[in-house]
């Protein structure tokens, strides 16, 4: 005798229950990736720093270093001697 329309139908019931349950266990492993991705790029950061840009800020910095160096010793200089700024003009 062969099976019955009754029995397959309970095993076929619970195959596509499994196979919808491992469809949506999949989808979610997806979703929890992506947000881990994302996650990780706002981690990162948005952009990276220009490299050249960045030289040349470093370069402005350090020349306005150097002259404020330069008219700090200048004013030292100025001090030391007695000579500071224009002086008064003397009218003769």
């Amino acid at each position: 005798m062969g099976k019955r329309f009754s029995d397959s139908e309970k095993k076929k019931a619970e195959g596509q229950f499994r196979k919808r349950e491992q469809a949506r266990a999949k989808a979610r492993a997806e979703a929890e990736e992506l947000e881990r991705q994302e996650a990780k790029k706002w981690e990162e950061g948005a952009r990276q720093p220009n490299k050249k840009k960045q030289l040349e800020e470093e370069k402005r910095l350090q020349k306005l270093q150097a002259k404020q160096e330069r008219e700090a010793m200048l004013s030292d200089e100025r001090e030391s001697t007695g000579r500071g700024g224009k002086g008064k003009l003397r009218k003769a």
